[in-house]
């Protein structure tokens, strides 16, 4: 967006290293398969995998492959202290960390060297991944346990693959949030309070509403949280966030809960119903941080905002008092405009002396021409603005006027706020006017350049496309007919191998000449479109009067009786082709120019020396009838 939303930061401490992950990790993973078998094997979340991406996305690139095979072994290590078959501890310890490999390279790529949650758009592809990292790695586990252990295959892919998606989802955006490179201040001291009303607002609801199973109230989550998402840090979120998720689905798996209404009701199972309140976290989790981050980033732009606007207003401060030192005029004026201070400088610059300005109303030595303007600048004083600045035509001692950018402050009464008194400060711009004026006119020798073609000094190709795009929108706008003619020099390639390419570039400027004199509306257009041929464009003019100006110009180009002695006809001759589309069929410039180049070909293909009219069909291509004309 053009604003680096980073530029107001503090530094977090490093990611940690290699031996506390690896601790990390297991006693996460340990924790995690203790809790799925209390649940009768089915996991709740893993949040060792959702740490292990987090961790894995902030550390250097060089150091993946060491963390996740130092994983990898943890992992072996505990199954075999649990006395797990060794094959399926194998397969199951190389699917979790495969979706952790998976998961980082969808995101390494897209997220940077240190990403930040707050980005935008980063929550909506973290949850993306979340969704597919898992797919594969689940389907593999499940057939593992479905062919060692004798294990359901759904039951197993399932209970793996949303366990898998809202660790990832829950767990790895507070990772992120707190080891990225740059976030807001943690919250000081005053702030400590407010945030722990936050959090006991939240765990107040969240204890209300899964503790019973009497009144499906799950969604009253939402408010709280989502109140913490706008008002607290991304941190604060997430770990509110966590703490929600583990809340419901511990009372979920205690059977507690609005969820556990339907599994009472017969509806849904023990693991059916621990996958709804796994779902349930997701989505929460998804719609908290995504309100964080983007609550982040306004704050971010704030800041960036307001110490850029601080930034300028000093600036602007700074070249004030440069203004007002650097040899400027310098005034003070009453409220009915006639001065009262006038500094030496202005004699320098007008040549009348201070005392002969001071008392004299500064309207006077204003050019009548400008006054108008002037005076609608100072009346924005009268409507509260505390400064104007413009720039007119000051008359000096000697008669003459130069021009002047004057700056005027109004003085007002502190209590009141009515104006006192105006200071102004006047420099000479005469010179700045001056080149100003010679930098315009040189635009405009540029601009006509530009739109020239040098050979023949009619308009160019780059001035014909302008023009047609100009005159199709008005003739869309106005409901008006708009000809096209190209124009092709017949057998000009022979000419300029007999003749030599000087008498070519001469032929070529006096087919231009002729060509141009045959337009005399001011709107029409004669244009070199490359090399032999030329373009004349005319708007409001329908196909009968396009045809008429075809052969006004066959019947000048006969008069020119350019001699080419290789071809039978004796003389250089034209072939046109006419496209004119009516008010009633808009389709395009391009179709237009397309169907006249269609017309040229049909010209050039019946023998040349003729004029052939085509029409736009209703699909914009060339079609209808053609008229040739020989000469």
């Amino acid at each position: 967006m053009g604003v680096d939303l980073l530029s107001e930061h503090v530094a977090f401490p490093r990611p940690p290293g290699l031996i506390v992950v690896v601790l990390l990790f297991a006693s996460l993973l340990e924790g995690a398969i203790a809790i799925s078998q209390l649940c009768g094997g089915s996991p709740v979340i893993w949040v060792a995998n959702g740490v292990l991406l987090g961790v894995l996305l902030v550390v250097p690139s060089r150091r993946f492959a060491t963390y996740l095979f130092a994983c990898l072994l943890a992992d072996f290590a505990l199954n075999e202290g649990r006395g797990d078959n060794l094959m399926l501890g194998g397969i199951l310890a190389l699917c979790k960390l495969a979706e952790v490999a998976i998961a980082f390279g969808l995101l390494r790529g897209r997220f940077g060297a240190r990403p930040d949650p707050a980005r935008p758009g980063a929550l909506i592809r973290l949850a993306v991944t979340a969704l597919a990292a898992p797919v594969f790695p689940a389907i593999f586990a499940a057939d593992a346990r479905f062919y060692l252990a004798g294990e359901a295959f759904a039951k197993v892919l399932a209970d793996w693959y949303v366990a898998s998606a809202l660790g990832f989802m829950v767990v790895t955006p507070l990772v992120l949030a707190m080891f990225r490179s740059h976030r807001p201040a943690p919250p000081g001291r005053d702030a400590f309070l407010p945030a722990l009303r936050y959090f006991g607002l939240l765990l107040a609801v969240c204890v209300v509403v899964f503790w019973q199973s009497r009144y499906p109230l799950r969604f009253l989550v939402f408010p709280p949280l989502l109140l913490i998402a706008s008002q607290r840090s991304l941190v604060e979120t997430a770990v509110a966030t966590l703490f929600a998720a583990l809340v419901i689905l511990g009372f979920t798996v205690a059977g507690h809960g609005p969820i556990s209404l339907l599994a009472q009701a017969g509806v849904l199972s023990q693991g059916e119903k621990l996958r709804i309140a796994q779902i349930f976290s997701f989505v929460l989790a998804l719609c908290a941080l995504a309100l964080a981050a983007r609550t982040e980033q306004t704050r971010r732009l704030r800041g960036v905002l307001a110490k850029r606007q601080e930034r300028l207003r000093e600036n602007e401060q700074r070249y004030r008092v440069l203004a007002d030192n650097s040899g400027d005029a310098i005034y003070r004026m009453s409220v009915d405009g006639r001065r009262l201070y006038v500094s030496p400088a202005a004699q320098e610059m007008f040549g009348f002396t201070p005392e002969e300005q001071v008392g004299r109303n500064w309207r006077e030595d204003v050019h009548p021409e400008d006054w108008p303007a002037v005076r609608v600048e100072l009346r924005k004083l009268n409507a509260g603005s505390d400064d104007v600045v413009f720039s007119y035509r000051r008359r000096c001692k000697d008669g003459r006027f130069v021009w002047v950018e004057t700056r005027v402050r109004a003085a007002r009464d502190r209590a009141s706020g009515v104006v006192r008194e105006y200071i102004a400060s006047s420099r000479d711009i005469s010179v700045q006017k001056a080149t100003e004026e010679k930098l315009n006119a040189a635009n405009a020798a540029l601009a006509a350049l530009a739109a020239t073609d040098g050979l023949t000094g009619i308009a160019n190709r780059r001035a014909f496309d302008e023009a047609l795009e100009r005159e199709w929108r008005r003739a869309q706008r106005e409901q008006t007919a708009l000809a096209l003619l190209m124009i092709d020099v017949d057998h000009f390639k022979p000419f300029n191998d007999f003749y030599g390419h000087l008498a070519g570039d001469d032929c070529l400027r006096r087919l231009a000449a002729t060509i141009s004199g045959c337009l005399h509306r001011p709107g029409d257009l004669a244009a070199r479109f490359g090399g032999e041929e030329f373009t004349a464009l005319l708007p409001t003019t329908d196909a009968v009067g396009a045809l008429e100006i075809a052969e006004r110009i066959h019947d000048a180009v006969a008069v020119l009786e350019i001699s080419h002695e290789v071809t039978p006809l004796g003389r250089i001759s034209l072939s046109i082709g006419i496209a004119s589309d009516g008010p009633e069929r808009y389709h395009s410039a391009k179709a237009l120019l397309h169907t006249a180049d269609s017309a040229l070909y049909v010209a050039k293909h019946e023998g040349r020396n003729r004029s052939v009219i085509a029409t736009i069909d209703d699909h914009g291509g060339g079609a209808g009838h053609n008229t040739p004309n020989t000469r």
